[in-house]
């Protein structure tokens, strides 16, 4: 089995989905205090970027205000959101990875530290039916704010896949991963080819030193690796 892994934000979309979600979410009027919620999380957010956050801290606020919701509103809400914001600002070359991969036979899987209900939905655009993503708790058919499991954030997505791994009851034989981030280095050093698309300071300095491929697809041309 050949599997080919994507980090989802600022990798196949320009840009984060969640922040996204959260100015979605703003305009909605779920959020009681949007001045407050907006400071919060864009802290969060810095501190992302920085290696810095507590993801525990950062569900809790924003999933907080999908606590009660059903599923079903929920879900009508978010395919609206990636059609409207989403879908126009997926990276026409990802796009085109995801099909060289999928030409090849390679099994396709999203590995994000970002909601699943968002995440699958995002996936699904892309044509990607196989997620990894935090998974929230639900009572019944209502969110309750809560997640469950390991978080799949750091080396949280080595653990996660290689559960995920387990449970196909196959190894697989060769795995890339493409992702922007420095803090997804625990999976990108797990993975037989790690690729660094659009990659932050670290992550870029990194694969410039481990001579890993590095694509730039915020540029007209991207780079082939």
């Amino acid at each position: 089995m050949r599997l080919a892994l994507f980090d989802l934000d600022d990798t196949l979309l320009d840009g984060d989905c969640s922040e996204l979600w959260n100015a979605w979410m703003i305009e909605r009027g779920w959020i009681a205090a949007p001045g407050e919620f907006l400071m919060r999380t864009q802290t969060m957010h810095a501190a992302y970027h920085a290696g810095r956050l507590r993801l525990e801290e950062y569900l809790a606020l924003t999933l907080s205000p999908l606590a009660g919701r059903r599923e079903a509103e929920v879900r009508a809400e978010v395919e609206a959101f990636v059609e409207a914001r989403i879908a126009p600002r997926l990276f026409a070359q990802g796009r085109a990875r995801v099909a060289e991969h999928r030409a090849r036979g390679d099994r396709l899987l999203v590995v994000s530290a970002s909601s699943r209900h968002l995440v699958a939905p995002v996936a699904a655009a892309l044509g990607i039916a196989e997620v990894i993503a935090v998974e929230p708790v639900m009572d019944g058919e209502r969110y309750t704010g809560a997640t469950r499991g390991v978080l799949s954030y750091r080396g949280g997505k080595v653990t996660r896949l290689e559960a995920w791994l387990a449970e196909q009851g196959r190894p697989a034989n060769h795995l890339s991963f493409y992702s922007d981030s420095h803090n997804d280095l625990p999976l990108l050093n797990r993975v037989d080819r790690p690729v660094a698309v659009n990659p932050d300071p670290v992550l870029a300095e990194v694969a410039r030193a481990e001579g890993w491929p590095r694509l730039d697809w915020r540029t007209p041309m991207a780079l082939t690796g």
